[in-house]
């Protein structure tokens, strides 16, 4: 029974999304507040192997309508915030080369849609430091969105292609482009942007120049900024800064209180069912982590 509701609610997340197609005009004015609906509702959701087979049907939607609207910024980065999200939740994560290939694509739209938003964003990754930090220098508060998703799709790549020292040299970039969102308007998207700052500084050991402390310090304002509710933060910790310290304690405590939590925020609901699943992924890894 509980198979077939998840069939059902899948064809019924498809037969709406194919139903908007049924006409372009209704989709290109509703598509931007239908992607927040469908956020708000991923994220109350308690059962993530419905969303992951939905979510695909919508983004592939979202691409049809780019190739008539190719300028459209808002759909552009709405297209690369939740293919991001897509790749973050439910990537499978023995499958490297997907996850790669999802943020990339994140990646590609979020650029894209930021040099469309303002041409101060144009091709940030080419620019030394400096003639980055004098470009967020001249940014104002409207343009927080589309740097917000520029900055977290380019995070995600980075963490995606962690193995490559290519990706590794953009964190600093990537690092400036968050700090001056946090600085700007720090509650956005209820303060997720000190988790991001937390999984880049966790990319690298103290040999390598890394900054585990200041890791330590974006998850623990992560975590203060959901009070406490938003479980990935922990997976996160444990996965990222807890490994790269080789602290197996730290470890299998963080997994522990995942598992343990019994919160029930409709704002956290889908991303707190994930975040168990992973934490008993990694509990079960921890021995050949930390032998």
């Amino acid at each position: 029974m509980k198979q077939l509701g998840r069939v059902a609610l899948a064809t019924l997340v498809v037969t709406v999304l194919v139903a908007l197609t049924g006409c372009a005009s209704l989709l290109d004015r509703a598509a931007n507040n239908f992607a927040d609906d469908l956020e708000a509702a991923i994220r109350a959701y308690d059962e993530p192997n419905v969303v992951s087979a939905g979510l695909p049907a919508f983004l592939l939607l979202m691409e049809a309508r780019l190739q008539s609207r190719p300028n459209d910024v808002g759909l552009r980065l709405t297209t690369a915030r939740l293919t991001g999200t897509y790749a973050t939740l439910f990537a499978d994560q023995n499958a490297q080369e997907r996850e790669q290939r999802l943020t990339r694509r994140a990646l590609d739209h979020a650029r894209i849609g930021a040099c469309q938003h303002s041409r101060s964003l144009c091709e940030l990754d080419r620019l030394d430091f400096e003639a980055l930090e004098d470009r967020i220098d001249t940014l104002g508060p409207g343009q927080v969105e589309a740097v917000y998703v520029l900055a977290t799709s380019w995070t995600t790549w980075i963490a995606a292609h962690a193995q490559d020292f290519r990706a590794l040299a953009d964190l600093p970039r990537v690092e400036s482009l968050l700090t001056w969102v946090a600085a700007t308007e720090p509650g956005y998207d209820d303060g997720a942007v000190y988790l991001y700052l937390a999984v880049l500084n966790s990319q690298r050991p103290p040999a390598a120049g890394g900054q585990p402390r200041k890791a330590r310090d974006y998850f623990e304002r992560a975590r203060a900024s959901s009070q406490g509710r938003n479980q990935l933060v922990n997976v996160m910790m444990a996965d990222s800064y807890a490994r790269l310290l080789f602290d197996r304690d730290l470890y299998v405590e963080l997994l522990e209180t995942v598992l343990q939590s019994d919160n029930d925020h409709p704002d956290y609901r889908l991303v707190n069912q994930v975040a168990r699943s992973r934490a008993l992924i990694l509990l079960e890894q921890t021995e050949e982590l930390f032998d």
